[in-house]
């Protein structure tokens, strides 16, 4: 598939939004497609500008053929055309732009720090980390936040992500190549967590202890966010390209045939058994994993995961949900973080259907707005 385009007349839209109003892009650079969401904000108000997605099996264009083996193996210059080219076809024209880095591509840790400003922070950190992850600290870049405690009063309790440098360089290049001016660049779960405060907005879920799982095609991340603050994460190695492939290798067909079949049938009790069959192995791995990552979090801080939601591009897959609620007991909703942002009524079906896919990229939008 090409990019996603909205059967709707989205100029019009944005041209009256732009009027006092700030545009932001995110785009979420995946194993296998590149995802762009536009946000704009006006009256206090946050509206869907325009989004498009490219599929890295599918780049077809005036006989040029891009994108013939995954994102994640093209080069930059690869990945910045098929970013030019969705937002071409979606006519974006927002130039300020967030990446997300991959989980996979991150190291995350948590521990204390004294009492300081939060000026003396990054230093501190820079100081703290250096036993928690494997390369030399000058080869990382930090990325942190608070999770306990108040700078300048208490002692703090710090959630840091560690990319190694060179990742960086990397979506820089990307971002100069695609002609964009990349104002931030984080941590794929800070995007996630930030879409999933958005979409709870007005409500009491917002204060809960919330568990976060995305599906992703090469991995999947179980979050914790408690009243709105990123607690932990954990990455696993399972992940919906891993779901497709056992699908079709069990049954000896190939890979598209195998997507398609996991995304119509999934594991839901009414749907065919052989497949629901197939699945549950992996699905349960994960949940197994997740049920740990709940448990260390209730040693730690003596509290119960409340409410799950699930995320990625799995995570629409029939009878998911409903199966992740039984194994975990505890009820388990699909985020869609357009539920708090504006759009118009006639695409509603199309976003419903695509909007946990996005998450990301609108959480890499939101995050322009953020002062």
């Amino acid at each position: 598939m090409a990019a996603k385009l909205p059967s709707f007349d989205f100029g019009k839209i944005r041209d009256f939004f732009s009027f006092g109003s700030k545009n932001f892009l995110g785009i979420d650079i995946g194993t296998f497609s590149i995802r762009a969401v536009e946000i704009t904000k006006r009256k206090g108000y946050f509206h869907l500008s325009n989004y498009g997605e490219l599929e890295s099996s599918s780049f077809k264009r005036k006989n040029f053929q891009l994108f013939h083996r995954s994102a994640i193996s093209l080069s930059n210059k690869e990945i910045a055309q098929g970013i030019r080219y969705i937002l071409e076809e979606t006519s974006i024209q927002t130039k300020e732009v967030s990446f997300a880095i991959p989980d996979f591509a991150s190291f995350f840790t948590s521990f204390e720090i004294p009492v300081m400003d939060r000026d003396e922070i990054p230093q501190a950190i820079q100081y703290e980390i250096r036993p928690y992850v494997p390369l030399p600290v000058n080869e990382l870049a930090l990325d942190w936040a608070i999770i306990e405690g108040q700078p300048s009063s208490t002692p703090l309790k710090v959630l840091v992500v560690a990319i190694p440098n060179d990742v960086v360089v990397q979506y820089q290049e990307i971002a100069q190549l695609a002609e964009l001016e990349l104002k931030t660049l984080e941590s794929e779960v800070f995007a996630l967590t930030r879409a999933l405060k958005n979409s709870l907005k007005g409500r009491d879920d917002v204060k809960k202890v919330l568990g976060l799982i995305d599906i992703g095609s090469r991995s999947a991340t179980c979050s914790i966010i408690d009243g709105g603050i990123l607690k932990s994460s954990h990455s696993f190695s399972t992940g919906g390209n891993e779901l497709t492939e056992i699908v079709a290798k069990s049954l000896n067909i190939e890979y598209n045939k195998g997507e398609e079949i996991k995304i119509k049938r999934g594991i839901a009790p009414n749907q065919e058994e052989k497949v629901r069959k197939i699945l549950a192995p992996l699905v349960d791995s994960l949940l197994a994993e997740t049920k740990e990552a709940f448990r260390t979090f209730f040693i730690k801080e003596g509290k119960e995961v409340e409410k799950v939601f699930l995320t990625g591009g799995s995570a629409t897959m029939p009878g998911l949900r409903e199966y992740c609620s039984a194994s975990l007991g505890k009820p388990v909703e699909i985020l869609n973080p357009f539920s708090n942002i504006a759009y118009p009524k006639i695409i509603s079906e199309i976003i419903t259907r695509m909007a946990p896919s996005f998450a990301i990229a609108a959480g890499l939008a939101l995050k322009g707005f953020e002062k």
